[in-house]
């Protein structure tokens, strides 16, 4: 028997080259023993005289990618061990290993894709253990290759070298293939092998203004020249997607620069590893692309990387899905979109994932607005374990789920929008892959108060009882969860609609809150949202309503025939106002924004949030008047009979500009009337001037103000809030008794 060092590591330290670290690590200080997954993460023997020297350098260096959450060190009798080996992984019942997102293709992969004396040269799947494919492909735990769906191809002897060899890159790396071993790739319909000849004929097509359908790591793009308009409103036909912008795959960062004005941050974001789109102020007008914001990503495959062998222009990368419905992934599900033009390939996709978007502030603050590809599932840890497993099932918009169990709190890849059946399918088949890999059953569900949202409904068939938080006190708690939060804060929630605890709809509030509960102490004075969701789109009927009280009818009705509303639409809105006929009260500022935006020209919004969009498109820095408000009771006030004085006098630029300063100005008032922390959450401080603004002017009068950066301020990430109260619940009534 030998004295040996048995070490337990927690953390996200599968799939991210862990173990040949280790291996690598021990093989240079002459050490003996093993390292092996386990269902609670790595198990690492050791025997030799140099055990604290490699406990010493095992934090400092691991992978970056790697996570060390927990040693747990122990020193124990073994039998003696001839050299230090990879054991297989042990299958245990009992899995708490974080998920690893999918990461951008590393340089060295990049370097070997073009080096023609590499056997992986135009290999289309290359990856190694820094890069590629992870949370995609992971069919379950522990983190090997039979449990991944490359599971299914056999290693060449090539392949088998190096993922032997400790001074490889690719040692270990369980997606390993090349062309010997490769999955089959099929080029519209045939198997090719002829790599250069196909991406030679893929970067030919989109010459010539074809639209090609591309496998990515999560899903289906479709893909064309981003300079040819004709393509692109072919491809928004396709999508029936008519405004919203579509995102941008570039072949480096100074193609970036030629297009959009880029900072640092900027440019270290788009680099990561995560290598999400990052939202940038345009510079060289694309037509048909977006308003003034493009979404940019950089070549993160190798697919793409091959493209831009042969292509100089930037690319249009968008999901290929028809509009409202989750990314496609399988090659049977393109029919619907009838484009023969199709490359993929037989390393399946298990977990369909989108790609993330981030935006960057004038502070610095990267906030997460899509939290996809690279960033999810989103791991967070307790500072003590949950009882049993927990779940949150969001909003209906931008959904996401969250989980606890043990000590690990989970947010799952954004779905999309819960307006049809196959989004919520995907919703259910997601739940459904977290709950196999994890062995979990869910003891207690927290879901949003709104009766009528699909994930309310999904709640109510997991549990008898789930809990049911209100939508902006969940906005809220996301953003006190992310910052480990647990005192009272003064938090501005503004987004579209969220169903309010007095039955009206919310959407404006100041919410004196912590996790013990929350006292609404202001609001924007309730308006009525004329045939309820049709206002968020026929979006002129918001200002109709919030300019009612100041005009009489004659004045009205020359208003907005002046602006192309016709007669009998007037009277049809005047009877729903008159009767409250399918008309709700909302404090919404989301739906302020729709009202402000038709007064400065955007006729009908095509896609949720295209009105903060078009309004912060206009913004003019150096117009520093606003809107006059007021605070009578607990009613925020906005002057509108000034705003519609002003649309006579004043451009859509002034106007747009104007009423941004004032909710900067309603802002910054309120937070002066108290002391506490604030929190900024919901949609509408997804706007870049906005949220920029709120937070250099407090934050520059020492205030502590916060808003989500990995966790979303929209309701992608409303899940985790839902999930932090009912934790604390918990740990209430474990305190009690």
């Amino acid at each position: 028997m030998k004295h040996s060092c048995l070490i337990f590591a927690k953390g996200q330290i599968q799939g991210v080259g862990f173990r040949p670290f280790v291996s690598c690590l021990a093989h240079s200080l002459e050490l003996k023993g093993y390292v092996k997954n386990i269902g609670l993460g790595v198990e690492i023997l050791l025997q030799g005289e140099r055990i604290e020297e490699f406990l010493h350098h095992l934090p400092v260096k691991a992978p970056k990618i790697a996570k060390i959450h927990s040693l747990k060190i122990s020193y124990i009798q073994e039998r003696e061990y001839d050299l230090f080996t990879i054991l297989p992984s042990d299958q245990e019942k009992e899995i708490v290993i974080p998920p690893i997102p999918d990461l951008a293709l590393c340089q060295d992969c990049k370097n070997d894709l073009l080096h023609q004396n590499n056997a992986r040269y135009f290999y289309p799947l290359i990856n190694c253990t820094n890069c590629g494919p992870r949370f995609s492909v992971i069919q379950s735990f522990p983190y090997d290759r039979e449990r991944t769906s490359m599971g299914i191809f056999t290693m060449c002897e090539g392949c088998k070298k190096e993922y032997s060899n400790l001074s490889n890159r690719f040692y270990h790396a369980q997606p390993i293939s090349c062309p010997k071993c490769s999955p089959k790739v099929f080029w519209r319909g045939e198997e090719r092998s002829d790599f250069w000849n196909v991406f030679e004929e893929m970067a030919e097509r989109i010459r010539e203004g074809e639209i090609l359908c591309i496998q990515g790591i999560g899903g289906f793009h479709l893909v064309c020249d981003a300079t040819n308009t004709k393509a692109i409103w072919r491809l928004r036909e396709i999508k029936n997607r008519p405004n919203k912008p579509l995102a941008l795959v570039c072949k480096d960062i100074e193609q970036v620069r030629k297009i959009a004005h880029l900072s640092s941050k900027e440019e270290e974001i788009l680099n990561s590893k995560e290598a999400p789109i990052v939202l940038l102020e345009s510079k060289e007008k694309l037509e048909g692309i977006a308003r003034d914001r493009y979404g940019v990503m950089l070549a993160y495959t190798p697919v793409y990387e091959l493209l831009f062998y042969f292509l100089d222009m930037p690319l249009v990368a968008t999901s290929a899905n028809l509009k409202g419905e989750p990314i496609l992934y399988q090659e049977s599900q393109l029919k619907s979109l009838n484009l023969p033009l199709i490359f993929f390939h037989q390393r399946e996709i298990l977990n369909p994932i989108e790609d993330s978007i981030v935006q960057v502030l004038s502070t610095q603050d990267a906030i997460v607005l899509r939290c996809a590809r690279g960033y999810a599932p989103l791991v967070f840890r307790l500072e003590w374990n949950v009882p049993y497993p927990l779940l949150a099932l969001g909003a209906n918009q931008k959904v996401s789920f969250a989980f606890a169990f043990e000590d690990f709190v989970i947010l799952s890849p954004y779905i999309g929008d819960l307006d049809n059946l196959s989004t919520l399918e995907r919703l259910k088949q997601s739940l459904k892959y977290f709950k196999e890999l994890y062995h979990l059953e869910f003891e207690e569900v927290v879901c949003d108060l709104h009766p009528a949202y699909e994930s309310t409904k999904l709640a109510f068939e997991l549990s008898d009882t789930p809990m049911q938080i209100q939508h902006h006190y969940a906005h809220l708690l996301s953003v006190c969860f992310e910052y480990g939060i647990t005192h009272r804060v003064l938090g501005f929630c503004f987004d579209g609609t969220g169903y309010g605890s007095d039955g009206t709809i919310w959407g404006g509030e100041v919410l004196l809150a912590s996790l013990e509960g929350f006292e609404r102490k202001f609001y924007f004075k309730p308006f009525l949202l004329l045939g309820g969701d049709l206002a968020s789109r026929d979006i002129g009927r918001n200002f109709f309503a919030l300019l009612y009280p100041y005009l009489c009818q004659d004045e009205r009705f020359e208003f907005f025939k002046a602006r192309g509303m016709k007669q009998k639409e007037l009277e049809t809105l005047e009877l729903m106002y008159q009767k409250k006929i399918n008309s709700l009260q909302t404090s919404s500022v989301g739906r302020i924004f729709d009202a402000i935006a038709w007064l400065c020209g955007l006729e009908r919004q095509g896609y949720e949030g295209e009105s903060g969009e078009f309004i912060q498109s206009l913004y003019l820095e150096g117009i520093e008047q606003s809107y006059g408000f007021r605070i009578e009771n607990q009613e925020i006030v906005l002057d509108f009979l000034e705003i519609y004085q002003d649309s006579f006098l004043s451009s859509s630029v002034e106007i747009a500009t104007k009423f941004l300063n004032t909710l900067l100005d309603i802002v910054v008032f309120l937070a002066r009337q108290f002391q506490e922390d604030i929190v900024l959450c919901g949609g509408v401080f997804c706007n870049k001037v906005l949220s920029s603004k709120v937070l250099e002017i407090l934050r520059g009068e020492g205030r502590k103000c916060y808003i989500g950066n990995q966790v979303p301020p929209n309701d992608n990430g409303i899940a985790l809030g839902q999930l932090y109260y009912l934790i604390h619940q918990i740990q209430r009534r474990k305190n009690a008794g």
